[in-house]
Formats: C-alpha cells, structure tokens, sequence
C-alpha cells in the first residue's frame, strides 16, 4: 500500500513537471521564432483598458493621501481582477489539453527574451563596427534610448555600451525570470497577475504630481512580486562570474538605491562584468 502511494505521487509529480517543462519550452521557442508581435499584442489593449480605469477611477489631486491612494487601489483592482477571472474561467470550461495552448500562449506573450535580445543587438552591432564612426554611434545611442529613460545624446561609446548592458541585465528580470517564476509558482494565471501587474507599474508607478499616490499601490505590489525573482537574477548573474564580488556589491548598494529589486541585478552585473569604464553612467546612477 505505501509502495502503491509513493508510485502514484511519483507519478503525479512526473506528470506534472513533464508538462510544466513542455509548456515552457514551447513558449520560449515561440518567442524565439515569432518575436514580440509589433501592433497587436494584447498589452497595448490592455493598456488602452488601464487608461479607462484610470479615467474612471482616480481621485482629484487635492484630496488626502490616503483617498488617492485608495482610488489607485481600486483602479488596479478593476483593471486586473477582471482578465484573471476571464483566464480562470477559461480554464474551467476548456478541456485539459486546451489549457495546456492556453498556457503556453499566456506565457508566451508575457516574456520579452527576444525582444530584449534584440534591443541588445540594436546597440551591439553598431558598436561592433571599425572604427566607429559618427553616424554608427548615433544609431547606437538611438538604440539605447529605447530602452533607457534618460537623455542619450551626450553619451560616449563607453556610456552607450555600458548603459545598454545594464539595462538588458535589468529588465532581464522583468522579462525573462520573473514571469517564468511566476509560471512555475502558480501557472498561467500567476504569470498574467505578473505582467499585468509589471505594466501597471510602468504606467502608474511614477512620482509625477498625478501619479505619486495614485500609483502608489501598482509600484508597491510590482516591487513585492519582483522581490523573489530579483533575487535569483542576483545568484544567476553571480555564478556567471565573481560570485563573491556580486553579493557584496548588491548588499553595499542597496541603501544607494530606491527600488529594493533594481540594486540586485545591477549588483550581479558588476560580479559578473566589472564596472566596464571605472566610472558612474550618467545614465543609471
């Protein structure tokens, strides 16, 4: 009898791995084959959809903190809550091996690996060049700008490179570990909470007159979901490289820094890479 329960959790697992496993690689193939789609991925409707809520929703700015804050609150609820219970319901009415295409299309369109890759080859094959020319280091520094928040007119080669690094390490996380971790945790559903709720953050989570409290909640769960992944983006980094090195640098930071997880993978970065040119990018510090 024991024998016969062990053989079956042996056999649950296994199943349940396999598929996991499967799924995973399919949509990393697909993302790989296909790329991000340019003009109909669902974020963009999803974020006309936040817009709606945030019409609907946010509270005028010469009310107290706290009634800001509890309209941001509400407006992500409503614009979240109601695409999970879609997802859910979808998986109840469909059958098994459908929700195994659901899945895989879910997480397919909610990691960026190709995308990022090639953002970074946007910026590396222009600096790849010799000799770098003017107008090679424009198209670079025009690269890099889309995937940066700052001024990039004024940067040198060595800013440019250096800035297209950490960035692509950064969002590392945000594309590629966290929504995969969120999979492995609670499936597709716990992977659309994540990426609906990393979009709310780059829409919300700015300290702008508007924004401040309204967008208070949406940066504060993203930093809560990306607390854990952003930790194994650390150790991932790290094993690369100096691993030593890394951890230290992480936790020397971290007080330097406002957000609790972008310190991690930037601390990985210099275990694994060096601090490139000896000296602070004027765009990241």
């Amino acid at each position: 009898m024991i024998l016969s329960n062990s053989d079956s959790i042996f056999t649950g697992f296994f199943e349940v791995f396999s598929t996991t496993s499967l799924i995973l690689v399919a949509a990393l193939v697909l993302d790989r084959l296909l790329g991000e789609p340019k003009s109909w991925h669902p974020l963009i409707w999803f974020g006309r959809w936040v817009d709606l809520c945030r019409q609907y929703t946010q509270s005028p700015l010469d009310e107290n903190t706290q009634t800001q804050r509890l309209s941001g609150v509400q407006a992500w609820l409503l614009a979240v809550v109601p695409w999970l219970i879609l997802l859910l319901v979808l998986f109840w009415l469909l059958p098994n091996w459908l929700d195994h295409v659901l899945s895989v299309i879910v997480l397919y369109f909610a990691i960026g690996w190709q995308s990022l890759r090639e953002h970074a080859l946007a910026i590396y094959q222009p600096l790849s060049t010799t000799p770098i020319t003017t107008e090679k280091l424009d198209e670079a520094r025009l690269a890099v700008s889309y995937i940066v928040s700052r001024d990039t007119k004024s940067l040198d080669e060595s800013d440019v490179a250096k800035a297209g690094i950490e960035s692509v390490l950064e969002n590392g996380s945000d594309a590629i570990f966290a929504p995969i971790f969120w999979f492995l945790i609670l499936g597709a559903p716990g992977v659309l909470l994540y990426r609906l709720a990393n979009t709310l953050d780059a829409m919300w989570g700015y300290k702008t007159a508007e924004l401040l409290h309204f967008g208070w909640f949406a940066a504060r769960f993203d930093d809560v979901l990306n607390y854990v992944p952003a930790r194994l983006v650390i150790y991932s980094y790290a094993a690369c490289g100096n691993w030593h090195k890394a951890i230290r640098s992480s936790r020397r930071e971290s007080a330097r820094w406002k957000s609790p997880n972008a310190v991690l993978c930037h601390g990985g970065r210099r275990g694994r890479f060096g601090d490139f040119t000896g000296r602070r990018s004027s765009v990241f510090w």
